[in-house]
This record gives C-alpha cells, sequence and structure tokens, in this order.
C-alpha cells in the first residue's frame, strides 16, 4: 500500500482523518530531515549558524515533536492494542518506541556538534520509520475498524510544531562545542522530492522549509517547475521567500529556496 491508495474506512471522517495525518506525517518528516541537514551542513562553522541550527533542532524535537509522539502513543496506539488486526503491531512499537526517546534525550542533551548531528540524524530516521508503518499500515486498519474512532483519536493529536519557529537570523539559545577549527559557512541542505508520492510532496517541502532560518536556503529538486508550489510556500512564509532557479529540466528541476 501506499499513500496513493484509497483507504477502506468505515466513515467519511476517519478517511479524512487518515488523509490529514499522512499529510501531517510528511511535514514531520521534511522538518526533521530539514533539521539534519541544517545541523550538518553548518558543523564546520565557527559562527553561530550551528548554534542558531541546534536551538531550532531542540526546540522543535524536544518540544513539540516530543509531545505528539507520546500523545499518539496514548491515543492511537492505544487503540490499536484493542483490535487484533492491529495488536501486535502497537506491541511491538511498544518495545521499539523508546528508542525514538533516547535519541530525542541525546539530541537535547547533546554538548558536542558531532553527538547533536548523530543524534539527530537517528531521530529523523526512527520517526520517519514509525510514521511510515501508521501511514501505510495502521492508519488504514484502525480507519476500517467499525468501533474506532479514529477522527476523534486524531483530533486528541497535538501540533507537533508548537512552540518551535524557523530559526533566528541572528542569537543563539545555546552553545555547541566546536573542535574542527574550520571556519566555512553552512552548506545548503538539499530535499529530493522526485521519489515522494504526490500526495504528501509539498507537505514534505513544507516541512523543510519551516527549518530554514532567516536568511538561510535550502536546495529543492523536483521532477518539474513547482509554480503552484511555490505560490504556497511563498503564502505560508509570508511573501520572505526568494526562488532561483539552478537547473531546468528536463529530468530535474533544482531550485534555490531562500528565506528572506
Amino acid at each position: 500500500m501506499t499513500t496513493n491508495d484509497v483507504v477502506m474506512a468505515t466513515s467519511a471522517d476517519d478517511a479524512h482523518a487518515v488523509d490529514g495525518l499522512r499529510v501531517q506525517h510528511a511535514e514531520i518528516t521534511g522538518r526533521l530531515a530539514g533539521v539534519a541537514d541544517a545541523l550538518r551542513g553548518a558543523a564546520g562553522s565557527a559562527g553561530p549558524e550551528f548554534d542558531r541550527a541546534f536551538t531550532g533542532a531542540r526546540d522543535h524535537v524536544g518540544g513539540g515533536l516530543r509531545a505528539y509522539l507520546d500523545a499518539a502513543d496514548d491515543a492511537i496506539y492505544a487503540a490499536a492494542r484493542t483490535v487484533p488486526a492491529t495488536r501486535l503491531l502497537a506491541e511491538a512499537h511498544r518495545v521499539s518506541g523508546p528508542g525514538i526517546h533516547e535519541q530525542i534525550r541525546r539530541l537535547v542533551d547533546a554538548t558536542e556538534r558531532p553527538e547533536a548531528i548523530a543524534a539527530a540524524d537517528a531521530v529523523s530516521a526512527l520517526v520517519r520509520a514509525r510514521l511510515a508503518v501508521e501511514d501505510e499500515v495502521l492508519l488504514p486498519a484502525l480507519a476500517g475498524e467499525k468501533d474506532v474512532d479514529l477522527a476523534a483519536l486524531a483530533a486528541r493529536l497535538p501540533d507537533p510544531f508548537a512552540g518551535s519557529t524557523p530559526p533566528a537570523a541572528g542569537g543563539a539559545g545555546g552553545h555547541v562545542g566546536c573542535a574542527c577549527g574550520e571556519h566555512d559557512g553552512p552548506e545548503a541542505p538539499e530535499l529530493d522530492v522526485r521519489a515522494i508520492p504526490h500526495a504528501i510532496r509539498h507537505a514534505t517541502v513544507f516541512g523543510a522549509f519551516d527549518a530554514v532560518p532567516a536568511g538561510g536556503s535550502m536546495v529543492l529538486v523536483a521532477p518539474h517547475d513547482p509554480i503552484p508550489l511555490l505560490h504556497q510556500l511563498n503564502e505560508r512564509a509570508q511573501g520572505r521567500l526568494e526562488v532561483s532557479y539552478e537547473e531546468r529540466g528536463p529530468e530535474a528541476w533544482r531550485l534555490r529556496l531562500a528565506r528572506i
């Protein structure tokens, strides 16, 4: 099953809940990829770039995201344990789920750059795997259960981005030590969305661009000229978006997206 498949839900509300959660999950994975790329790209910088990236990562991962995952455990996975078709999956998550929280703690408490980067990469990979299982298996199965009100469960989940905003261009909320001696500026992270299903492609880009600080940029690789996406992204960024094309097809469009 892919995110383009039709969900056999017991109600229209539950079907809409699956679609909404999948879009939200795409934003989460996009943001986490952007957070990890921002840390990695700023690793060799002697300026404040890494500290800004770390503050953004810590606030998002240790704040809204952690609260969202906890709420999903209490709502979605608790319901899954009552359904025969999903009980084993829920029990498996009970065993594997703490690993995500351990990596979140590693990131929040990191005092050295390599440790922060490794933890951010681990959080991104583990959360992406968890949400993929939810999107493709768990949510469709729960939506098909007449005794499970998935829409009501989804309504109990908090905003995973609460309390986190794109890092400011100046200042930092913490300091993570650097021992590399390099002085280069951060590299712009790259997001290739050509293999991402169209239904969640825009949400993935939104999440990734949310991790870009003022004055920073990211490179988007798309299968076509993403004009509708750019209009939506510009509106989401309140007009503080600058776009420059680095490649115009035919197999890929490469665009640099800067937050101004």
